[in-house]
């Protein structure tokens, strides 16, 4: 990212940079003109930085919606989710997460313009956060309706909208001036995989023999990796085991999420609606993601860590559950952490591509 960014429409099926937002980049290249080139430590302390703030904010919003010890607990399973192994890689997770708290903390207080400001920093740091604007428009919007729609607020409720979006703006801006195509960012996303038609895409939603395809690719990736292991083909077994329980940890992750968003759903609907609604647009965004390319289910314990209101769930869960059941949510939230590190696959050298653009988180 020293050089900037590059887009060459006839390598589609190339990885290329202008996939990837500018927030994170911006901040490291900020933070490398105080050290010399090359030295990954500047992004390494932002990356930290900011997931440790983000700990704190959704600490502090956490005993905002719950009582003290259920916000301990979600507190605690945030921090030990597998995707705070990334706040120390160097990745935008702890910025997207610390803006997305930051945007959703100051909604519920009412605080709509700082709100805003927090969407239109985490917009420039990936696509996900327009998830959490969408919903938080829709709440907005729903509020609008119920107090009588005028011109003054219909004319503030666009200019926060435009607030909100001001980071992808910006980008879609530069691109259309450098590469004379304001979405060639989305356009690079066929470096990994091409997008099936959009009838092909609604049938996988509802699709249930997908799903379990996911649960059964598990298996037979780790039976092949553990066979090649067997005949000395070492690192393509170890490749291949290290690939299956990555789909493992993704398809126990989804569960998670989807009962602790439920969860979030039923306590905390009346309290802070936006939480739960916020969490289930991402979650939407992501599936949609997933099936709008030739991917299966991956990446989700990082990609959908930023819908906050599933620890808030399991948090609720907690106060109302035996100790012990709480207790077992951490231990295999810990264990996913364990195991979810080495899907970095670029940091062991395994390989050749970084990810698809939404997990430039």
């Amino acid at each position: 990212m020293r050089r900037g960014y590059e887009w060459a429409p006839a390598n589609l099926k190339q990885t290329q940079n202008i996939a990837f937002f500018p927030a994170q980049a911006l901040l490291n290249w900020l933070g490398s003109l105080f050290t010399k080139p090359n030295n990954p430590l500047p992004a390494l302390l932002m990356s930290l930085s900011f997931g440790a703030a983000s700990i704190f904010a959704f600490h502090a919003l956490a005993s905002r919606v719950l009582a003290t010890r259920d916000a301990g607990f979600a507190a605690a399973l945030f921090a030990f989710w597998p995707a705070s192994s990334f706040f120390i890689m160097g990745y935008p997770t702890g910025l997207i997460s610390l803006c997305i708290i930051g945007a959703l903390g100051a909604h519920v207080r009412g605080q709509y313009w700082r709100s805003a400001l927090w969407c239109g920093l985490g917009s420039a740091a990936a696509p996900t956060v327009m998830f959490v604007v969408a919903a938080s428009y829709l709440d907005r919007g729903i509020t609008l309706l119920r107090q009588g729609i005028t011109a003054r607020r219909s004319l503030h409720l666009a200019l926060w909208v435009l607030l909100c979006a001001s980071g992808l703006l910006s980008f879609m801006i530069y691109q259309r001036i450098r590469f004379h195509d304001a979405l060639a960012f989305n356009a690079a996303q066929s470096a990994w995989g091409k997008a099936p038609g959009l009838s092909q895409r609604l049938h996988r939603f509802e699709d249930w023999h997908w799903y379990i395809q996911q649960a059964q690719s598990e298996r037979q990736e780790i039976a092949h990796g553990l066979a090649l292991w067997r005949q000395d083909h070492l690192l393509p077994g170890m490749t291949g085991i290290e690939a299956g329980v990555q789909r493992w940890v993704s398809s126990l992750s989804m569960t998670l999420v989807t009962v602790g968003l439920a969860a979030a759903s039923f306590g905390l609907w009346r309290r802070a609606a936006i939480l739960p609604f916020a969490g289930w647009c991402v979650f939407v965004g992501y599936m949609w993601f997933i099936f709008t390319t030739s991917q299966h289910l991956l990446c989700v314990p990082r990609l959908l860590s930023p819908a906050i209101a599933l620890f808030l769930g399991f948090g609720l869960l907690a106060g109302r559950l035996p100790g012990i059941v709480g207790s077992a949510m951490l231990l295999l939230a810990l264990l996913t952490s364990a195991l979810e590190p080495p899907s970095s696959q670029a940091a062991i050298g395994l390989s050749k591509k970084p990810g698809p653009a939404l997990s430039s988180q």
